[in-house]
């Protein structure tokens, strides 16, 4: 399937014909039932792209939810206000866990740090999602999951749900979980506990026309997505893919040698560029 702002343009206007679609701040407010549809991005890197799906978005009526890597916020805080704006919801792609090597106290204190930031622009932070980091070495921690499962966190922030961790457990009903993640959608069987058992397989999604199906499904649905990896042209998306291919099996040939393994490990915060 092509990642291109036609095929976002035509997507959402087959969902706003027929689903309802809330900002994943909106789920725990819903009877069940109604059978919604949340659209969330994980913005990593280049804010304007977001920016592009955020207006076919709201062309439509709508609404999403963007979550945002910290040393974003700063310099593109106008182009992030421009989104909420557009009735979309704005909040914190959190990393804490992985960027300070699986220490607690320092996770808490940069997120701390990053809320203060997020606030200060106008963006409330009421849910946040933990970002992955697929060639991290960690010893002592899953992932930045681990972060809001601890119950020292949750006590300290009650009024951010962490829409991975937290939402199963409080939401009223079951909910799908659809992803884009590796260039190719795919319903995540397990995403609250895949860090930790690979029991389950995901389940790819074959075509647009497969996709769709899913999201005309009249049933709780969160579609995630990752605007960076999104183009304006089909040439421009399946070099994009080429390239990431390209690099992703660089990335697994090195990672067989334990040396090469740590350094890419090192660095893991280039992989959310490509």
């Amino acid at each position: 399937m092509r990642f291109t702002y036609g095929v976002w343009d035509r997507l959402c206007l087959a969902i706003a014909q027929h689903r309802k679609t809330i900002r994943v701040d909106q789920i725990l407010d819903q009877e069940a039932g109604q059978g919604w549809l949340a659209i969330k991005h994980d913005v990593e890197t280049d804010v304007p792209k977001a920016l592009a799906l955020a207006k076919i978005e709201a062309k439509y009526g709508i609404v999403a939810t963007y979550y945002v890597q910290a040393d974003l916020v700063d310099a593109h805080h106008r182009l992030l206000q421009e989104i909420q704006a557009l009735g979309h919801e704005v909040s914190y792609h959190y990393d804490v866990l992985d960027a300070n090597g699986g220490d607690l106290s320092q996770a808490v204190a940069e997120f701390d740090t990053n809320l203060a930031k997020f606030r200060h622009y106008g963006f409330a932070v009421k849910s946040v999602c933990p970002h992955g980091n697929p060639v991290m070495i960690r010893h002592g921690w899953h992932s930045n999951k681990d972060f809001f499962r601890d119950p020292s966190i949750a006590q300290r922030y009650p009024d951010i749900l962490d829409m991975v961790i937290a939402l199963p457990t409080r939401l009223k009903e079951s909910y799908r979980y659809i992803s884009d993640a590796g260039y190719g959608f795919k319903q995540i069987v397990n995403i609250a506990e895949n860090d930790r058992t690979q029991a389950q397989r995901d389940i790819p999604i074959a075509d647009y026309e497969a996709l769709l199906a899913h999201l005309m499904t009249p049933s709780p649905l969160i579609l995630s997505t990752h605007p960076h990896r999104w183009e304006r042209s089909t040439v421009r998306f399946v070099l994009r893919v080429y390239l990431f291919k390209v690099l992703r099996f660089t990335a697994r040939l090195l990672s067989k040698i334990p040396l090469l393994k740590h350094l890419l490990s090192r660095y893991y915060y280039l992989a959310k560029k490509i």
